[in-house]
């Protein structure tokens, strides 16, 4: 089981999404503290030090994890402009 640990920009960031879009990220962070390794759920994106798991088509959300500590550290989340920082 693992923890999270929201950061400021992601919690930001979450507020804004859509009703719809905030069931997705719920859904999406369940898998997560449910997976043995969450690393798995996502693909590395080198540029950003960070895992981006997919919600949909143009949405995800990014994440580090921590081992030793168990802990999900969640990032960023939004289109591809608010997690990327680029169309």
């Amino acid at each position: 089981m693992w923890n999270f640990d929201y950061k400021s920009k992601f919690i930001r960031q979450y507020k804004q999404l859509s009703p719809d879009l905030q069931k997705k990220v719920k859904s999406a962070l369940e898998d997560l503290t449910n997976s043995e390794n969450p690393l798995r759920l996502g693909d590395y994106k080198s540029s950003l030090r960070a895992y981006a798991y997919v919600l949909d088509k143009s949405n995800r959300i990014l994440y580090n994890v921590r081992f030793g500590d168990n802990i999900i550290e969640l990032v960023r989340v939004g289109d591809h402009k608010m997690t990327y920082g680029k169309d």
